[in-house]
């Protein structure tokens, strides 16, 4: 391999490793449950949003297949879609599953490309799968906005006439009241809940 060859190699890695950290960064705050899997529904990638819905870390879930945590209602349904998707005779499927907190409908989008072919899936949960969401304070809403739009502890503290403890000290009783690991699974968990607007930016 030439010096040149190696040089564009190395530049092609570091730009695919950035645009890969941006699309990680992209699904972990998206509100919608969202998983990337092998075209064999092996996880790959779960966000947030998905995990808290079923009850299940990205860490556990990567690995396992995607059947194992999202049961098709109609397992003949699954088969038939699984067909269509293999033969390309439809690019995406919609499906109902269900799973131990409740049911929804499963959207499965095939992946085509040179780098990757897989499945992008999207859960819609139905209403009476969602649970229900707490009540809080203003000022807890008004730090959850504020951490969802981005801001750390000393600009929301900033912002809110707080110190950076007291926001610390309300997101610390915010992740315990919706049951987050972190303040990217708080986001996701409040978006879920409907405590904030998905079509709203800023948040709110």
């Amino acid at each position: 391999m030439t010096e040149d060859l190696r040089r564009e190699l190395t530049a092609a890695r570091r730009e695919a490793g950035v645009w890969e950290n941006r699309f990680r960064a992209l699904l972990d705050r998206t509100p919608v449950p969202t998983a990337i899997c092998t075209g064999d529904g092996t996880v790959l990638e779960l966000n947030p949003a998905l995990a808290t819905l079923l009850g299940v870390s990205p860490a556990q879930a990567a690995g396992l297949p995607v059947t194992d945590m999202l049961r098709p209602k109609v397992v003949s349904d699954f088969e038939q879609m699984n067909e269509r998707l293999r033969t390309r005779r439809r690019n995406h499927e919609t499906l109902t599953v269900v799973w131990s907190g409740g049911t929804g409908e499963l959207t499965v989008q095939a992946i085509r490309g040179d780098v990757f072919r897989g499945l992008l899936l999207t859960l819609a949960p139905s209403v009476s799968s969602a649970p229900a969401a707490p009540d809080l304070t203003d000022r807890e809403f008004e730090v959850l906005r504020l951490v969802a739009a981005g801001a750390t502890s000393a600009e929301a503290a900033e912002e809110l006439g707080l110190t950076p403890d007291g926001v610390n000290y309300h997101l610390t009783r915010l992740t315990a009241l919706l049951n987050a690991r972190n303040r990217t699974a708080l986001v996701a968990r409040a978006y879920t809940l409907g405590l904030l607007d998905p079509t709203s930016w800023p948040p709110r």
